[in-house]
């Protein structure tokens, strides 16, 4: 309880200072796995966040520190059980990730969830991997395509396409993971070679090399979406055996404040006067918006963003977006056009 309350204080001190916040993240990962002693994986449950997310939608999975991407295609981070892809309950706590594995409206797009381990694996020594997985109950199909992979090096890609690495583990041949109702665990052990500092997960074959089972023919987004929570990587047998995905004992999830814009990822251009355009409440002048397709073309520049792209012209699917603000800071990330 102590060690809560200091790091609580100490995080409300420091998070108006991007550069000291850095320090404060890398000090935290150091003193999480002094204290903690078992899970490598910092944050495992997506409960610790930087910014809140009010819309019933998912946000980007960068506001749970220190999960990002691996390339441009954005995993969702999906709070209270609500989003566009069916309602959910989480695993444990409140947060979950989702993720696409599959999308027959997008040759070989992928999204991948990727976390730097707190430290170096041991080489020899003897780790489990655990975690849950849940399929979308609207997911147009189900896949067996689940992979993990450990490297020694991030596995950042600049595009959207399938990063065409051997998984270091893959879940069962043609046993497409279709748990929609409830939460799947998955383990996996292993012996370390002592180089892996990062893990990646997501699809890491092509749309050939893919197999799907068809859920929902009728869905509107051709999509494999995944639900992933509670993820421990650590010894197999802790001094005290860990629930999985439960927070660091010494502190609450913080919630970080980190600006007051809030961008959202969907646009639902119907006429119900709620999400018609892509709307930025507090978006300042003079803030420059590009919008693109996953191949890169320039879908909207706008010099002067006044909230009122709302994709006509354009097909339903998922664009990539860039808003760099008056003060120079840039924030990015990906947006769902959805027609009904």
């Amino acid at each position: 309880m102590i060690a809560g309350n200091f790091i609580q204080h100490f995080l409300q001190a420091l998070k108006r200072s991007s550069a000291l916040f850095l320090v404060l993240v890398t000090g935290i990962f150091v003193f999480c796995e002094k204290l903690s002693g078992q899970n490598l994986i910092y944050n495992p449950g997506f409960e610790i966040l930087l910014k809140p997310v009010k819309s019933k939608f998912p946000g980007n999975i960068e506001q749970a520190l220190p999960w990002f991407p691996a390339g441009i295609g954005s995993p969702d981070l999906i709070r209270r059980g609500e989003d566009f892809h069916g309602k959910a309950t989480a695993a444990s706590g409140e947060n979950y990730a989702g993720i696409i594995l599959y999308d027959g409206d997008n040759k070989d797009f992928r999204e991948y969830l990727e976390i730097k381990l707190t430290q170096t694996l041991v080489k020899n020594t003897e780790y489990c991997l655990r975690f849950s997985v849940s399929a979308a109950a609207k997911s147009f199909a189900f896949t067996d395509e689940l992979g993990i992979l450990l490297t020694a090096d991030s596995v950042l890609s600049s595009d959207w396409n399938t990063i065409q690495h051997e998984p270091t583990f893959t879940t069962q041949k043609y046993a497409a993971i279709s748990d929609t109702g409830s939460w799947k665990k998955l383990e996996f052990k292993f012996k370390a070679n002592g180089t892996e500092q990062f893990l990646t997960i997501g699809n890491f074959r092509t749309d050939n090399a893919t197999s799907i089972q068809i859920n929902d023919k009728y869905a509107f987004l051709k999509l494999a979406y995944l639900y992933i929570d509670d993820i421990y990587l650590g010894p197999c047998n802790p001094v005290a055996d860990p629930v999985i995905g439960q927070q660091p004992i010494f502190a609450p999830a913080p919630v970080i404040e980190s600006g007051k814009l809030r961008v959202p990822n969907v646009v639902t251009p119907n006429g119900d006067g709620f999400n018609d355009s892509f709307t930025i409440p507090g978006l300042p002048k003079y803030a420059e918006l590009t919008i693109t397709h996953k191949d890169g073309s320039v879908i909207l520049r706008s010099t002067n963003y006044t909230n009122d792209w709302d994709g006509a012209g354009v097909m339903p699917g998922k664009y990539r977006y860039e808003l760099k603000l008056p003060d120079g800071n840039l924030i990015s990330g990906s947006v769902d056009l959805v027609r009904k």
